[in-house]
């Protein structure tokens, strides 16, 4: 009973730390803010009656900047400029699609699509990636400190036993000691990671401008099944394309679909000559005519399944190269160790 309790209390603990230390929606509250706007434009509530009563509800960095986004729809601005005014109420992707759905007067679908393109996500990538970096993290904080120790207090010490003796290094251990000077030259390295990861934690801006070549696959995706929405309602390819461009935050993508020039017949050929979709894409999306936006939509699913393939490819692949390159450390301190103490028992006997 007691062990129940002390779990629920810190796991309440936890939650209140991460609500009161978030800087960033987490998805399902992006998407929430996201299904809301949508709901109540298309009830016409105003939508800061609902926010500021979602707000009391809220703790922490969410709860306020519901209210300012609230405070700031009640002054007049739209719910995407409120939105964009209050940095790290919603992620950028659903930031985009409520700009593009008010733009073109398509919130309603266009908020449908955005969501049913987040229900594609698989939930579990984010865990195995934040699974990994705990695990690095912990092996490589326990690996700096044992490699540490030896390398200030019991290096020297070997040094002056040789010194003693007047003994010389074998060569494994000089070896040893030239990896060590390496090693501490690169010591400022992971510190900095470490203040680039609380950086990135507590600032969405510079978040934003860190993820944003990771994040890119998805949003392309996303803009995919924008275009497709848009071309479904009547909407002409390029001038979806140009309204989405001036919607982005990615300044890459946004480039790539202000150069969109397609009509309905050749949106596939002015997707790929802007570099949105290949050119196979292209010849598919090309032939099949009216419906065309229905594979869109798939083209989009297929990018979500390859960003998916490639973030489970590199996150199963780092833990195993990183703990490889930690083990021959481990292994070249060992045959130091070994052969200085089989060195020395050699010249005291």
């Amino acid at each position: 009973m007691p062990d129940s309790l002390l779990h629920r209390i810190r796991r309440r603990l936890r939650r209140e730390w991460r609500r009161a230390s978030s800087t960033w929606a987490t998805r399902a509250e992006s998407a929430a803010v996201l299904r809301l706007v949508a709901a109540s434009a298309a009830a016409g509530v105003p939508a800061a009656t609902m926010l500021d009563a979602w707000a009391e509800d809220s703790r922490g960095g969410q709860g306020t900047r519901l209210e300012k986004a609230a405070r700031l729809l009640r002054q007049g601005a739209t719910a995407s400029e409120a939105i964009a005014a209050v940095p790290g109420l919603v992620q950028d992707d659903h930031a985009v699609a409520l700009a593009f759905g008010e733009r073109t007067g398509l919130l309603g679908p266009v908020v449908q699509t955005a969501l049913a393109g987040d229900d594609l996500l698989d939930p579990t990538i984010r865990r195995t990636l934040r699974s990994a970096v705990g695990y690095l993290t912990v092996v490589l904080l326990v690996f700096l400190g044992v490699a540490s120790q030896l390398a200030i207090r019991i290096n020297p010490q070997f040094i002056k036993i040789l010194e003693d003796f007047g003994g010389s290094p074998p060569p494994a251990f000089e070896r040893w000691l030239v990896i060590v000077k390496l090693l501490a030259g690169l010591l400022w390295v992971p510190f900095c990671l470490a203040a680039v990861a609380a950086a990135i934690r507590f600032s969405p801006s510079l978040r934003r401008v860190v993820l944003r070549p990771f994040a890119r696959p998805r949003r392309l995706a996303a803009a995919l099944d924008l275009v497709a929405v848009a071309v479904e309602n009547g909407l002409e390819p390029a001038a979806a394309a140009t309204s989405l461009a001036a919607c982005q935050i990615d300044p890459v993508l946004a480039a790539r679909l202000a150069r969109v020039e397609a009509g309905p017949e050749s949106l596939g050929a002015g997707l790929a000559a802007a570099g949105v979709v290949t050119s196979d894409e292209a010849t598919v999306i090309d032939a099949a005519g009216e419906s065309s936006p229905v594979v869109l939509h798939d083209v989009a699913a297929a990018c979500r399944t390859r960003a998916r393939r490639r973030v489970t490819v590199i996150s199963e692949a780092v833990v195993p190269a990183v703990v490889a390159v930690m083990g021959l450390l481990v292994l070249l301190q060992a045959l130091a160790v070994f052969s200085f103490l089989t060195g020395l028992i050699n010249d005291l006997a």
